[in-house]
C-alpha cells in the first residue's frame, strides 16, 4: 500500500471562474459533510487572496483542535488529525485544483504538492473539449441549483477511473 494515501483527505477540481465543482474524490472525509461547505472555503480563501494583493492561495494550515474531544462529538467535517491538516491549491485561468491532507513530513508534503500538479495536469488533458464548452455555460454571477450543478458534475466523474488506475498506481506517491 502507498505509504501517502493515508495522508490524503479529499481533491477538489472548482471552475476558476464560477466556484463550481467540476469533480471531489473523498479518500478520509465525513460523507454527512456538506461538499458545498468546502466548494465555499476555498473560493473565499481564493477571493480573499485576489482582494489583499492579486496573489493565489498556495497552502492552507489548519491547526488540530485544542478543546477535548468528547465535548465535540463528530461535529468536525473530518475525522480527527493529530497533527492538523493542510489544504494546497494549483490553478490556472480554468480551473482550481485542492487537496486537503493530513499535516506531515515536509518531503511527503512535497510529494503531496507533485501528485496535485500531476493530477491537475491529467484532469486538463482528459477534459480540454469539456472545459472548453463549459466555459459559456457557467457565469460567475450565476449561483447553480443541485440539478445544474450535478448536470456540471456528471462529465467528469470518469476521473475517478483516471484517479485510480493513473495516478495512484501501487506506490505512485512513495518518498522515493
Amino acid at each position: 500500500m502507498n505509504v501517502l494515501l493515508g495522508e490524503l483527505r479529499m481533491v477538489k477540481v472548482l471552475h476558476q471562474q464560477s466556484g463550481v465543482c467540476l469533480f471531489t474524490h473523498q479518500w478520509k472525509w465525513n460523507p454527512q459533510a456538506h461538499a458545498e461547505g468546502a466548494d465555499a472555503l476555498v473560493m473565499s480563501f481564493t477571493q480573499f487572496a485576489r482582494e489583499i494583493d492579486g496573489g493565489e492561495v498556495v497552502q492552507v494550515h489548519f491547526d488540530p483542535s485544542r478543546t477535548d474531544k468528547k465535548d465535540r462529538s463528530g461535529s468536525g467535517p473530518m475525522p480527527a488529525s493529530a497533527g492538523g491538516l493542510v489544504m494546497i491549491s494549483l490553478q490556472n485561468e480554468n480551473v482550481q485544483a485542492v487537496l486537503f491532507h493530513d499535516r506531515t513530513s515536509d518531503a511527503a508534503c512535497a510529494a503531496l504538492k507533485a501528485f496535485l500538479l500531476r493530477m491537475l495536469q491529467r484532469f486538463l488533458e482528459v477534459f480540454e473539449h469539456e472545459l472548453e464548452q463549459l466555459q459559456p455555460q457557467l457565469q460567475a454571477s450565476a449561483t447553480p441549483t443541485a440539478e445544474e450543478r450535478e448536470a456540471v458534475e456528471a462529465p467528469f466523474r470518469r476521473f475517478e477511473a483516471e484517479l485510480d488506475n493513473q495516478l495512484i498506481p501501487n506506490g505512485d506517491l512513495s518518498l522515493e
